[in-house]
């Protein structure tokens, strides 16, 4: 009778009993609320970062154009010197040439001032200037021009002094005789300094 007093004594403690929380369910509930938060915070990294790399690339590209576009102008402007000043070493060793024409025709034009019925030095004279002229035209179609000195005001870019002098009622400085002609090539870069005698 003891026994079984005992036994159910023991059994209505075991019911009465409140039941332990289960840790396995409460690991369950924290393992589905704990992964999809780090999936979100995840997510949300992995987009800010691709934001920022295609900022970066944008910024690249735009970059690149622009080095693009200005070596497009560099290369045009390199092509159109190359183009404009192509003939300079050829045009320079044209400028003797010209130089002796124009010295014998100064020649001829004193000869023919002392021999003023002379045919063959009128037509001697002639020739040369067409020849003269024919070489003027193919130097200006490759852009070569003659620099006016004659009474300008010396310019170290444009003229070398070789001498000055004394002249009355004339300002120091200004160009009173060109020894040599000089020449530009399209139409800014000094092809030849004038060699010329100024004021002083």
């Amino acid at each position: 009778m003891d026994k079984k007093n005992s036994l159910k004594e023991h059994l209505s403690q075991v019911a009465e009993k409140p039941k332990a929380p289960n840790p396995n369910k409460t690991d369950e509930k924290q393992t589905k609320v704990g992964p999809t938060k780090d999936k979100k915070s995840a997510d949300k990294e992995e987009l800010i970062k691709a934001v920022e790399e295609c900022a970066e690339w944008k910024e690249r590209a735009m970059r690149m154009q622009a080095e693009m576009e200005n070596l497009r102008k560099r290369t045009a402007i390199d092509m159109e010197n190359h183009l404009k000043f192509a003939c300079s070493k050829f045009a320079k060793d044209l400028l003797p040439v010209a130089d002796c024409l124009a010295n014998a025709l100064e020649c001829a034009q004193k000869e023919v001032d002392n021999a003023p019925d002379n045919a063959f030095l009128k037509n001697m004279i002639t020739g040369l200037q067409m020849v003269q002229k024919q070489l003027s035209d193919a130097l200006k179609k490759q852009g070569v021009e003659k620099i006016e000195s004659l009474g300008k005001v010396f310019d170290p870019n444009l003229h070398q002094v070789i001498s000055q002098i004394d002249v009355p009622d004339t300002e120091a400085g200004t160009i009173v005789q060109e020894m040599q002609t000089g020449y530009t090539i399209g139409g800014d870069r000094v092809l030849r300094e004038a060699m010329v005698v100024v004021a002083k």
